[in-house]
Order: C-alpha cells, then structure tokens, then sequence
C-alpha cells in the first residue's frame, strides 16, 4: 500500500493538560532526555493537593520548553520532605499517613520541581475509608433550598449546576443511595489542578435513571457534561425503559468538556454507553464497567459502550465492556466529526459484544474497532484482553476500518480469544505489533495490506495448529509457515498448544486502594483459580469479589486477606438481564472464563 497520509485536525493548545487524580501521559511528547538545554524546568502536577490520611494520590512530572510546551521525563528520583505524614513511590504514587504538610520534590536531570500537599487525619483503619467525607452532598430527595449537607442534602440537578455557585474548584460532591430520575446538564466546572468531584458515597449505591427523560422520537443525551475539570466517579447510570427496539434508547454519558474522568461508573442497558465530541482534550475513562447497551434495529444491533474520537488525545483504561447491542469499544470518526488522533486503549476487558441481536451469529460488530472514514494517527492499543465464547463473535479486535487510510499504530502485550477474525488489521503506513498472544479456532490474524512495507512484527504468539490455513494475507489464507514466507513479517512468532493453565490478569485501580479488576482465562476448566493480590490488598484487610456479570448481586467470595492469594471460584454467574429483553439471550462465560473486581470493603 503506497499513499502519502495526510490528516487535518485542528489542534487546541494543550498547555497543562493533566490534574491531580490520576494523570494522563497524552498531553506529552515521547520522553527526553532531561539534561537538554530546551528543557527550562520541571514540573509537578497537582502543585498542590490536599488528601485525607490512608489514602493515594498519583503525581505526575513533566519537563516544560522556554516555549511553554510540555514534554515527557524519565529517571524522576521522588522524595518527601516528611515520611511520617506522607510517603511517595518510585512512580510518584503519594500516600499520606498522618495530619500534616510536606513537600513532594521530583528530580531529574539537574532540574527540580515541587508540590505542596496537606494531609488531613482521619481516624480509619488502613485500608479503609474514613468515618467522615469532606464535601457536599446529594441526595433523591434533595432540593435547590438546602445547603449541602448531609443533614440538608442538595438535588443533584442543582448540584451539577454548580449550586449557585457555592462548588467551587476543589470541591467534593458525594452522591447518597437512592435512585436519581431525570436527564442531567452538568455546567459544575474546577479548575487547573483542582477538579470538582462527583462521587458515589462509600458503601452506599446511587443510581442515576435517565427512563422517559429523553424525546421518544431521537435518542437525545441523558447526561451531558460540560464543565472542565470534572471528576464522575463510581456512580451507576442505567434506563428501566423496557423499549430495545428502537434507536430512541438515549445517549447516557457526553462528554462536552475538556479535562474530565469517568472513573469506576457503572453503566448499562441505555443505547451509547459513553460518547465524545472529538474537540475536546484530556479526556480520561478508568475502570469503568459497561454492559447491555443498545438497541434492536431493523437490520441488527446497534449502540456500542465507549464510542470515542478526539483531535488532541483521549484515554480509555481498565474498562470492562461486554454484551452491547453494537460494538463494545468504537473508536471511529466520519469526515467533518473530528479526528482519531493519539486515542490509546490500554488495559481494557471486552466480551461477547455484538452477543444480544437477532444477527448475533453474523453481526460485524467486534469487541474493539479503532479506526473509521477519518485516519487514525498515534493509536495505541496496548495490555487489552478480549474474549468471545464458543459460538460467538465474527470479529473480535479489528485494527482500521474497511480500507480508509490510516497513519501508525502500535499494537502491543494484547491476549485475544474467539471469534471467527481474532486480529485484524489495515489500512496501515506503520504497524508496530509485537507480544501479543492471539488464540482461535478459525483465522486467527488477517492483514487486508497488500504492501506491509511499514510494518514491524514480531515475538507474537499464536495458539492454533500451525498447518492451518488460518493467517491471511491480502485475500489468500495460509498456513503459519507459508503466511511468513509471502508477508515478510513474523520471523520471531510462534506457535503453540492450546493452553492448558488458567491465564490470570491482574489489573490494580489508579485510584482506590484495594480495588483491582481480575481477568481469568480458565484453560482447563477448573473449579476455581488461586489470585495473587499481595500490593493489591493490604494485609488484615476486608474484601469482596464480584463477578462483573452480576456486579449488583452477591459477592462470589470474600474475607480477610492474608497477605498472598485468593480463591476465587470459576462456576460463573447468570448474566444481568437485558431491560427490555434482547433477540438473543446474554451468554454465561463461566466456567472458561470471567472477570471479577475485587475491593476492599469497611
């Protein structure tokens, strides 16, 4: 394939585009060498912060040009001025101990930068969250006449509002159990190193119900954020709509602002899950569960989980995306709709999407597609786990979307199972894919190049018969050895035996402590699987495990850590209802494999 890629994208000026809980790398440039004279001064992010004792909070270093752009470092030595109150990791991952104030320095190529935290002391066990939340708060039953308290809780219409104004950067709204009716216009906005945050309150469950909200002739858009430096964090949002068969199923989350996170939502059973306008930068979604969303078309399903696009660079990590209607993670864009440019996946679960239609069994709908009638530049699709059950799934991850050009990518340290397609790539100028382990029964890697001239491709492996016709190449499938010899590629792939021991995936939360997802491929069907959590769970401390398929039913274990493995057991779970009903019936994963989210609980 000989073309010159060219892709026209109106860039904002990103300036410091990262905030304090948790940050995201897609502000910065590859990282330099600090000791380079361009580099004026480092810099920490948040510069200031206030954290509770018992609890985290992710620092970020960056380097900054006389120019004022902002560019990567590497070789950060990370200190505190008082280890009692608060101590920082190799990685910049500060916890506080005990009430007081210190100051976080980040050094590296002769140059410094500092950020002042204050602790504030609580009374909790580690591991646990304290007794008293700092912050206003929502309720059901709450109005525009009260004044944030607990005792006098807000509505949460008036709260994202931004109450009159009395939220202000910094603040914390905690969402109280109940459920929330309505369609949503978040206006609240933070500031620079100081988001506003909406949270669900500790061990309680708030649901947000957008039913009969939206217009029953569009879809329209449930919740809808436009305030910049937000933070939407644990909360549910679903529709009890029983209507699946219409394309009226609303819209649950835009993201209309620059500088938000989506961290932890549950969300399900509306039609997009989740959906940006490609103008906006810093846009983060962390460990959030998907599931059941869509609607039933006339000629199959449509309404995927994450339908993302971006001109400056978007996040999506540790979501957990399984049995949508259309695609599970839709990373496309049309001409005129914005860019596809440094989107990266890394660390997502996506399951038996495409599973719920009349056209289940034939649906082109996969569990990730990154690409559309707009190029995709700087993808990265990276530590991605994807599965289909036996009898699901045409294709499971496909890479470009039909033949539209495409810039670079780089496909790396995925595990794929199932479906008819397991891995499917073009069109592409640069393709890096290497340490990915793809298994399938039918083709297990198809490359629609004709000319793989930018391609780098190596130290992959593939579990299926080596004899098999199962790599293709252009439109012609080989076997293993004939597809390396007319691609060029694969020199230092392998092949091998199905496996015959559980493949077990651990993924710790950015921003709970004690919070992981669990991803298990159990090869060998066993009965249960042993997870080692040492530096997930603290030692002596409460935990629960939910199966994601029934994330709001009964734990499928808990205990009291002790310092090593769990065991979590392998039976699976009946899936979650579809509300409304579906063509076809949600499939139960287990016993071959599963994903759970293991928390601490008080």
């Amino acid at each position: 394939m000989n073309f010159t890629f060219k892709l026209t994208r109106r860039l904002a000026v990103l300036g410091v585009a990262v905030f304090g809980l948790g940050c995201s790398d897609q502000a910065l440039t590859d990282p330099v060498d600090p000791s380079n004279p361009g580099i004026a001064r480092l810099v920490i992010v948040p510069d200031a912060a206030t954290v509770d004792s018992n609890q985290t909070l992710q620092l970020q270093a960056y380097g900054l040009t006389n120019a004022n752009d902002s560019v990567g470092v590497t070789n950060v030595a990370w200190s505190t001025s008082n280890a009692a109150v608060a101590t920082v990791s190799s990685s910049g991952l500060l916890r506080g101990l005990m009430g007081g104030g210190v100051v976080v320095t980040a050094a590296s190529g002769g140059r410094n930068g500092a950020s002042n935290v204050t602790v504030r002391a609580t009374t909790a066990p580690p591991g646990e969250e304290p007794v008293v939340h700092q912050g206003f708060q929502v309720s059901p039953s709450g109005s525009s006449s009260a004044d944030g308290s607990a005792a006098n809780p807000w509505s949460l219409a008036y709260a994202v509002g931004g109450a009159g104004g009395r939220i202000q950067p910094g603040d914390t709204v905690w969402l109280r159990a109940g459920t929330y009716k309505g369609k949503f216009v978040a206006t609240v906005a933070g500031a620079a190193g100081k988001p506003v945050v909406f949270r669900q309150y500790p061990g309680e469950r708030a649901t947000i119900d957008v039913a009969n909200s939206t217009s029953t002739s569009t879809r329209g858009d449930a919740f809808m954020v436009k305030g910049a430096w937000t933070v939407w964090w644990g909360f549910e949002l679903m529709s009890s709509d029983p209507n699946r068969y219409s394309n009226t199923r609303p819209n649950m989350i835009v993201n209309a602002a620059s500088n938000t996170k989506y961290i932890n939502l549950v969300v399900h059973d509306g039609g997009i899950g989740l959906y940006t306008y490609a103008s906006h930068s810093n846009v983060e979604v962390i460990g959030s569960i998907f599931y059941n969303n869509g609607w039933q078309g006339a000629s199959g399903g449509g309404g995927h989980a994450l339908y993302v696009k971006s001109n400056t660079g978007l996040l999506l990590r540790d979501n957990i995306v399984f049995n949508q209607f259309g695609y599970g993670i839709h990373a496309y864009s049309e001409p005129g709709d914005g860019a596809l440019y440094k989107i990266t996946l890394d660390g997502n679960v996506s399951f038996n999407n495409g599973s719920l239609p009349n056209n289940w069994s034939t649906t082109p709908n996969a569990n990730v597609l990154f690409g559309g009638m707009q190029g995709v530049e700087q993808g990265r699709v990276t530590n991605n786990m994807a599965y289909f059950s036996p009898g699901l799934g045409t294709n499971n991850m496909t890479l470009g979307y039909s033949t539209y050009a495409n810039a670079d990518l780089t496909v790396q340290d995925n595990y794929a199972v199932g479906g008819a397609n397991v891995l499917t790539l073009g069109s592409w100028s640069q393709v890096s894919a290497s340490g990915n382990e793809i298994i399938g029964n039918s083709r297990v890697v198809r490359l629609r190049d004709s000319t793989l001239s930018g391609y780098s491709w190596g130290s992959n492996l593939y579990r299926r018969d080596a004899s098999a016709n199962a790599w293709d190449y252009g439109a012609t499938s080989y076997t293993f050895s004939g597809w390396k010899s007319n691609t060029g590629l694969g020199g230092t792939d392998q092949v091998a035996a199905a496996p015959s021991a559980p493949r077990v995936f651990v993924r710790p939360s950015s921003f709970e402590q004690g919070r992981a997802n669990i991803v298990v491929y159990n090869w060998g069907r066993r009965s249960s699987v042993d997870v080692n959590l040492a530096g997930v769970l603290p030692a002596g401390a409460r935990y629960e495990v939910r199966n994601v398929q029934n994330f709001f039913g009964t734990p499928v274990t808990t205990g009291v850590f002790g310092g090593s493995s769990i065991s979590i057991p392998m039976g699976g779970v009946a899936p979650a209802p579809v509300i409304g009903g579906s063509p076809h019936a949600p499939t139960k994963t287990g016993p071959d494999f599963d994903v759970f989210v293991v928390m601490v609980t008080s």
